[in-house]
């Protein structure tokens, strides 16, 4: 294409694009084209093979931006809690790493979009799209326990900003030896970005449709004569229209980290964050299946999904606003040349508005009637803790890798008394509208915040004490075993502030034993057991449609079990692939309809397998993904009806495959491609209704190159190319997702388009 044509086309299509979504997309157009007529220019005296010249004075390649070319996307080293900082490659454990490069090409704003490349994940949504617990191998994750901050316990349902993350850890399976008590749904560590030893700034200005526009300001470096002070500076605000017509996008961040230097062994980091973000008239939640909980509801079936971006399904105003404040520090000291020692602590307070849509199914025609706010937990607080001593001693001539440490958290759980009012359109007998049809309601229901007072509704302790050793029998054989001892105690409190429930266990024991056998450098095989003690599940909220006896009562401690084997090949030293089988257990509760008591039910068992690939496999193609086989079923529940079914929500082959292709010769540009599938899932406990298989596509690529001195990097995807509809969560309504009623689900998005211009200055 010549320059001329490069000109009038940005030309032509800069007046539509200023039109439809204001300046910001225009000016990545207009840069996208003037890049590309540079580049063009430049490919006449220069060699095919040669790449753009880039030339950014004072930029750190190492953790700036990476040009289009690049695709870093091989595993990182992890860091694993008690056991430091690992190779994955040698971890008896499988463990995924999304790294801070497919973030930044990929695009990705929050948690939920960052986490779909991950076969093995799924993301459950409740009360908003960013009100989301994640969750690995099919079972539901907790509210503190299953998800860190740069490895401290952190508030799980609430929300955290995607450009604030330079990568998230996800350890599979149970990992109570290393962590304390916790869900077997795996844990998710996101890390931040840290201070860097060169000083850069980059200005990303991005779209998405419909008219979403955020500006990010990134920098970083040292400064001080002796360049001991380090920062770290991340500040987001994104405003807009999503892909609902009058819905509105409003997200801020406001983030630095600094650290200290002492010595070369001592180092000081001190991180406070500040993120809000509010999405109101998206597509709201769906309740269906009411009739197991209320015989005068008739919904027996999950509806067919519908187009999301259609006015009605959600509401205009209707959403989350969610704020969240974190602060935390963090010690590390290098002792000798074997020897690390490591302590910090968090604080973090999250408020939650949980103002949105429900649209509760009434039959199986699609009529539901409408509510709208959530009577669920408007505030969390957690402080956490960790102190790890680790390093190297060598007995009887064999080397041993010893873990010593501690970690934990106190979590508050805050409700209002009397509980946030829910306003009502229609009834379970008065239909309010049609998912196949479905209207904005005039007049609107009330945005009146209608609650009392807020009261401590309940309080999670959790310390645990950490010994680990992993034996090296010689260069191929290696044994570890890890013990957590822990001190667990939960308690509930009443309106009135007297207390309704107490529980706990001192001395709690988690084991985890893993024999690792690498019969050559680029081959590790393992087998691991692990038994973890598990903070139970908390009994929902009462009302009077779905009374609970014991609200908001803590079970009794759970155990989890779990046999993994596996085995890792390097097929060279940027492309790692894993294979696993395994097999899990984990006491499931819910509400009894006819006791209307909270309890123990039966017992999830889920077993199977994961493929995943990441890294370069050539130079010029990159992949992550891969694929994942479950088969979870309820067991031992006593009722013939929901004995030995497959666990609502979780199919039986899930697969995330992204290639990324950018071959030297193109010269800066890069073409990506992401699939993403899912099997049917059971929408009900007792399988009488499934939710369809999908497929969903991802097309994008990017270009860099040098503009008026600086790197420049323009970004394209469209995400779900097809159009096509779909359910991304399915949850057990009757468990503790947030309500005690009818099955809930969530709609993927829809065909969306993002677009992006990123500058390092």
């Amino acid at each position: 294409m010549s320059r001329r044509c490069l000109s009038i086309f940005a030309s032509r299509n800069q007046k539509a694009l200023a039109r439809l979504t204001g300046r910001g997309l225009a000016l990545i157009l207009s840069v996208f084209a003037a890049g590309a007529a540079r580049a063009q220019q430049a490919q006449t005296s220069s060699s095919p093979s040669a790449l753009p010249t880039i030339n950014v004075e004072g930029a750190n390649k190492t953790t700036a931006p990476t040009d289009a070319y690049q695709a870093p996307y091989q595993p990182p080293p992890a860091d694993l809690g008690p056991l430091g900082t690992q190779d994955i490659a040698n971890a008896p454990q499988s463990v995924d790493i999304v790294p801070e490069s497919l973030i930044d090409n990929q695009q990705a704003e929050t948690v939920n979009d960052i986490l779909r490349y991950l076969p093995s994940v799924e993301v459950r949504d409740q009360q908003g799209l960013e009100v989301s617990r994640p969750q690995s191998r099919g079972f539901m994750g907790s509210i503190v326990q299953n998800v860190r901050l740069d490895g401290l316990n952190y508030i799980g349902t609430s929300a955290i900003a995607g450009e604030n993350l330079s990568g998230i850890e996800v350890l599979n399976g149970l990992a109570g030896a290393l962590y304390g008590p916790e869900s077997p749904s795996g844990v998710f560590n996101y890390l931040l970005k840290h201070p860097t030893d060169q000083s850069f700034f980059t200005y990303t200005e991005s779209y998405q449709s419909q008219s979403v526009l955020t500006e990010q300001i990134d920098a970083g470096g040292r400064i001080g004569p002796d360049q001991k002070l380090g920062y770290r500076i991340n500040i987001v605000h994104g405003g807009g229209e999503s892909y609902v017509d009058e819905s509105s996008v409003n997200r801020t961040l406001g983030s630095i980290d600094l650290d200290y230097r002492f010595d070369n062994n001592t180092d000081v980091e001190a991180y406070f964050g500040h993120y809000a973000t509010d999405i109101t008239g998206v597509a709201g939640e769906i309740s269906y299946n009411g009739n197991s909980t209320n015989k005068s509801n008739k919904s027996t079936i999950l509806p067919q999904a519908v187009d999301p971006s259609q006015m009605g399904i959600g509401q205009p105003g209707a959403g989350s606003n969610l704020i969240s404040d974190t602060g935390m520090v963090k010690i590390t000291h290098q002792i000798n040349q074997d020897w690390r020692f490591e302590a910090g602590g968090l604080y973090e307070n999250a408020n939650r508005g949980v103002y949105g849509i429900t649209d509760t199914m009434i039959n199986n025609s699609g009529d539901y009637y409408v509510s709208k706010n959530f009577a669920s937990v408007p505030r969390f607080t957690i402080g956490s803790n960790s102190a790890y001593l680790n390093g190297r001693v060598w007995l009887y001539g064999m080397e041993n890798d010893i873990a010593l440490g501690t970690n934990g958290f106190i979590n508050g759980q805050y409700n209002y008394n009397p509980s946030l009012k829910v306003f009502t359109c229609g009834s379970v007998t008065v239909a309010c509208g049609n998912l196949y049809s479905p209207t904005v309601l005039s007049p609107a229901l009330s945005s009146a915040l209608v609650h009392g007072p807020e009261y401590e509704a309940g309080k999670l302790f959790e310390q645990s004490i950490i010994t680990g050793d992993t034996i090296h029998f010689n260069h191929q054989w290696a044994l570890q075993a890890v013990l957590n001892t822990s001190f667990i105690h939960s308690s509930s409190y009443a309106g009135t502030g007297a207390l309704t429930s107490s529980t706990g266990q001192n001395g709690a024991l988690s084991p985890t034993v893993s024999l690792m056998y690498k019969p050559n450098p680029q081959l590790m095989t393992y087998f691991t057991w692990a038994n973890s003690t598990e903070l139970s599940d908390q009994a929902p909220t009462s009302s009077a449609s779905t009374p609970v006896k014991n609200p908001s009562v803590f079970l009794a401690p759970y155990h989890d079990t779990m046999y993994e084997a596996g085995a890792k090949y390097a097929f060279n030293p940027n492309f790692l692939v894993t294979i696993d089988g395994f097999r899990m257990t984990r006491p499931y509760a819910t509400t009894d309809p006819t006791s209307e008591i909270f309890g123990v039910t039966g017992m999830q068992r889920n077993w199977g397998g994961e493929l995943f690939a990441q890294g370069d496999i050539t130079p010029d193609i990159s992949a992550f993904g891969g694929v994942t086989y479950i088969d979870a079923r309820l067991e031992g529940t006593d009722n013939v009806a929901t004995n030995n079914m497959l666990v609502i929500g979780v199919p039986h082959w899930k697969s995330d495959i992204l290639i990324d292709l950018h071959p030297a010769y193109w010269r800066g540009f890069a073409v990506t491609g992401a699939v993403h599938y899912e099997s049917s899932r059971a929408a009900t406990n007792t399988n009488n209704s499934f939710a369809d298989p999908y497929a969903t596509l991802d097309i994008g690529g990017r270009y860099s190159t040098v503009l008026f001195g600086h790197r420049a990097t323009a970004r394209f995807q469209v995400v779900n190319v097809t159009n096509k509809f779909y359910y991304s969560s399915i949850a057990d309504g009757s468990s503790i997702v947030g309500a005690n009623g009818g099955d809930t689900a969530w709609f993927g998005l829809p065909r969306t388009f993002e677009a992006s211009l990123q500058v390092d200055f």
